[in-house]
């Protein structure tokens, strides 16, 4: 079926690079169509050819379409050149691999909402004061395109799990020229958006890429509230918070939870901050053996990772510093990515049953490639980031000579890190301030006292 939908998505293209730009003038044109060859020349240089991520029929198909796009530089817009390398590099279905920043490219701007997924759906969460009525509208049509088809066309430009698309692909569900370039809406500059209020109810409004865009991209920033700068408000207020969302921006927190007989520690990335994270992660024990605690809890959901070396002594070790009957509850999320799953699959790995897997499944396969370095294409300034190195953490790189050298030597064999107790962040939960995650946690830690 993926290679149907790659051989079709070829043929469009192919047709449409016939078509477009025949209103340009010559000069622009062929100025376009330099920087485009420029960035295809990097792009296969310093990308294409290093990056490891790709089967030999998704590289085939990859081949074809880049062939495509050299041979008519210049007769598509850059946005649309953009999405078309987005798409070629999705190929590779590996989450690793992936366009990072759309660079300098005129026309992909955000409009006024910001859009989170929760299951399945998109809401909105934040938005400028102006269409402060749309918040916690669940997002239904763009320009008469059904959210199926949005989700779908939003899937082509990332690779990975169906959940990390979802979350890779929420800057084209805001952005009119990105839904455009791909022939979803009628205009780069507005689309219509849809949505279902929570009593019922529909809204409908015109949206427009706005010039103060809430930034972001980091997964605690995207669901923190207050967020953002002026003008823009948010569904969450400050005050309703729960803990697991205050203090935006920092990566390592921690707070006694005596209800709970446990530490809980928040870490929102696998690098070191004000302190190194492996001095933190210490001095989280020993404030846990001083406070008398005998559980830990440990936040990984918006931790989309980082250097898994910092923290692999001690996600191996914590389980058996534990008194008799002490666990550890760690709570997961799709944006627990990267250096983060291969932290608690060290501590899964080293737990056993003394570890409980609460919330949501993480946002990466067990098998995937990663440590490589973003790129930079010189026309567009659009940033992208190889994968070079295979992480297996199902058998611990058993069979394979391209394993990531330190995954290799402290090998990593799991089942699974799927939750053992469902406990996914729901639109209703977040408005109020709820945590089901660490409400479910309290009741895992309940139940052996």
């Amino acid at each position: 079926m993926r290679s149907q939908r790659c051989a079709a998505a070829t043929a469009v293209l192919l047709s449409m690079l016939t078509t477009v730009g025949a209103g340009q003038g010559s000069s622009g044109q062929a100025s376009l169509a330099a920087g485009q060859r420029q960035d295809l020349v990097a792009f296969e240089r310093d990308f294409f050819a290093v990056d490891r991520a790709y089967s030999p029929e998704a590289r085939a198909q990859a081949r074809r379409r880049l062939d495509a796009l050299t041979a008519n530089a210049g007769k598509i817009s850059d946005a649309r050149f953009i999405l078309e390398l987005s798409q070629i590099i999705a190929l590779a279905d590996n989450g690793h691999t992936m366009m990072l920043y759309h660079g300098t490219v005129e026309g992909l701007g955000r409009v006024g909402i910001r859009l989170v997924p929760f299951g399945h759906d998109f809401f909105v969460i934040h938005a400028v004061a102006e269409h402060a009525d749309l918040l916690g509208g669940r997002l239904v049509v763009i320009d008469g395109a059904p959210i199926a088809q949005l989700r779908d066309s939003a899937h082509t430009l990332a690779g990975g799990i169906a959940t990390w698309r979802d979350r890779r692909g929420l800057p084209f569900l805001e952005s009119p020229g990105a839904l455009h370039a791909l022939g979803i809406t009628k205009s780069a500059a507005s689309a219509t958006y849809r949505f279902q209020m929570g009593d019922g109810s529909s809204r409908e409004a015109r949206l427009v890429p706005v010039a103060n865009p809430l930034g972001g991209a980091e997964p605690d920033a995207v669901l923190a509230p207050g967020a953002g700068p002026s003008g823009w408000r948010t569904l969450l207020p400050v005050d309703k918070a729960p803990w697991s969302l205050q203090e935006s921006g920092e990566t390592m927190r921690r707070r006694d939870a005596p209800e709970m007989d446990a530490t809980v520690i928040q870490l929102r990335a696998n690098l070191d901050g004000r302190i190194p994270i492996a001095t933190f992660l210490e001095e989280s024990d020993a404030a846990r053996r001083a406070a008398g605690r005998k559980n830990v809890v440990l936040d990984m959901r918006m931790n989309d990772g980082g250097d898994l070396q910092l923290t692999r002594a001690w996600m191996s070790s914590i389980t058996g510093r534990l008194p008799p009957g002490g666990r550890v509850v760690i709570l997961t999320s799709p944006w627990t990515f990267s250096a983060a799953i291969s932290s608690i699959a060290y501590l899964k790995q080293a737990g056993g049953a003394r570890v409980v897997l609460v919330g949501e499944t993480p946002g990466d396969r067990l098998r995937f490639w990663a440590e490589g370095r973003p790129i930079s294409l010189p026309h567009s300034g659009a940033l992208i980031l190889m994968a070079t190195q295979r992480h297996d953490y199902l058998t611990g790189c058993k069979g394979y000579t391209d394993c990531h050298p330190y995954v290799a030597k402290y090998s990593i064999a799991v089942k699974n890190l799927d939750p053992d107790v469902a406990a996914p962040w729901t639109l209703d939960s977040y408005a109020a301030g709820r945590d089901p995650g660490m409400e479910a946690a309290a009741r895992v830690l309940a139940k052996q006292q």
